[in-house]
């Protein structure tokens, strides 16, 4: 039984159909109640289980409410996926402080108000696995990101901190970091930039990793698949970074 958060498009939806094609029920959530319903749907027309629950993660009763209907639903919660997340991208001297308040609400206060919302439910079955998401915004600099790169960075902290707390009740907690993913959220953030800019970033970012391409939302999928599971029983406390080798080429 796992929760997904952000599960309208994107990572989330990827992830969502890769727990349920792996056995697990998922418990969804999203802004977007349409995109939310289309989650739901392919994810049953593929033979999985899932419910959908319309609620913002920055909202600690929209959390609460996400994990009851895992638990109502399906009989408990093992995974929590935190995937939910906004991007800002403004010069940090003029950015509004309404958006960065709304930054750190989703990104990070959202994603710790899921994991907290875990650990009781996860608890009474015997332990389970909080998956955050990150970003190699954590690890290096990008103008522009800020406040986004401080959230996801905070949530590298917090996972190394918070499996130290959860461990003797069994419950794992680590992050992903990805780096440039072909989502909707990217194809939004480049809207502004118009055509020719936007294909010239694009251009740039294929070439500043090891293997040349972007990344695509079935790869990091995975990773949650394999933290969710078993096959990490003995992983915990760390972030595993999927970049296609951004962070290991070094920029002359």
């Amino acid at each position: 039984m796992a929760a997904v958060t952000g599960a309208g498009a994107g990572l989330g939806r990827a992830a969502a159909l890769a727990l349920a094609g792996a056995g697990a029920s998922v418990a969804l959530n999203d802004l977007d109640e349409l995109a939310l319903a289309e989650t739901v749907q392919a994810v049953e027309e593929a033979g999985g289980r899932a419910v959908g629950r319309v609620g913002d993660v920055s909202r600690k009763a929209d959390v609460t409410g996400l994990v009851e209907a895992a638990v109502s639903a399906f009989g408990g919660l093992d995974v929590m996926h935190a995937n939910a997340a906004i991007s800002v991208y403004r010069d940090f001297e003029t950015m509004t402080e309404a958006d960065l308040d709304r930054v750190l609400d989703v990104d990070l206060r959202g994603a710790l108000l899921c994991a907290q919302a875990a650990i009781a439910p996860m608890r009474e079955r015997g332990g389970g696995s909080i998956v955050l998401m990150s970003s190699v915004q954590a690890f290096q600099g990008l103008p522009g990101c800020v406040v986004y790169a401080a959230a996801k960075a905070g949530l590298v902290a917090a996972v190394r901190t918070l499996s130290v707390e959860v461990g003797p009740l069994g419950i794992r907690v680590n992050a992903i970091a990805p780096g440039t993913i072909d989502t909707p959220m990217l194809h939004r953030d480049l809207e502004p930039m118009g055509s020719a800019e936007a294909a010239g970033f694009l251009t740039r970012v294929e070439a500043a990793n090891s293997l040349g391409r972007i990344g695509r939302p079935e790869e990091i999928a995975e990773l949650v698949v394999f933290l969710a599971s078993d096959a990490s029983s003995y992983v915990t406390g760390t972030c595993l970074v999927a970049d296609g080798g951004f962070l290991a080429v070094k920029t002359i």
